[in-house]
């Protein structure tokens, strides 16, 4: 059985950098995925990735156990992901389904596995539009399942706030989805089979 985050944590301070590649291992995909929900390109995902893990190594000697390492590392990529947004404002290039990075290929078949490709990239094309702040939210609580209490902690406001954010996301990203679907009647824009 592996070692918990704060006993990781605690060698980490003493120097052992094979527990700080263990703490990598273990949150490297889900930061990576999380800022490509946030940010739409992968190579700008990976890019905040590395970033994370930096700040993390410079300010891991003084990270108080108390605190959980999880949620900081989110709040981490939050801010990196928010920064880059600013500084991008919108980049209006399309994705395209090789961008797609979370439909696994494994034992599907080739028709089922496209149209799971399709769906992932109107749903990125979808939550681009939305207010970085939403998204984030959304991404958050809809895609990667934290509790509005986690969620609290990451983006660093109150219960309430999150919750009315969650939910104005979830009606901004509905108004947008239902538009676009009216726009572009020829394609199947159901998503009654997508994962919440």
């Amino acid at each position: 059985m592996g070692l918990n985050d704060n006993e990781l944590i605690q060698r980490c301070q003493t120097g052992d950098m094979g527990a700080f590649r263990e703490l990598v291992q273990k949150y490297q995909s889900k930061i990576v995925w999380l800022a490509f929900q946030m940010l739409g390109n992968y190579e700008e995902a990976r890019d905040v990735s590395q970033e994370t893990f930096l700040r993390v190594y410079r300010a891991l000697a003084n990270f108080n156990l108390n605190n959980n390492f999880y949620t900081w590392v989110y709040r981490i990529v939050v801010n990196l992901c928010i920064d880059i947004l600013r500084k991008n404002k919108h980049n209006s290039k399309p994705l395209s389904l090789e961008e797609v990075g979370d439909v696994d290929a494994q034992d599907l078949p080739a028709e089922q596995y496209v149209e799971k490709k399709e769906l992932s990239a109107k749903v990125q094309q979808v939550l681009r539009q939305l207010p970085p702040l939403y998204r984030l939210i959304l991404v958050l609580r809809d895609m990667e399942g934290l509790s509005c209490k986690e969620i609290e902690q990451i983006v660093g406001c109150n219960h309430n706030t999150v919750r009315w954010r969650l939910f104005r996301a979830r009606q901004i990203f509905k108004e947008i989805w239902e538009k676009q679907a009216a726009e572009h009647p020829d394609e199947d824009w159901s998503i009654a089979d997508f994962g919440s």
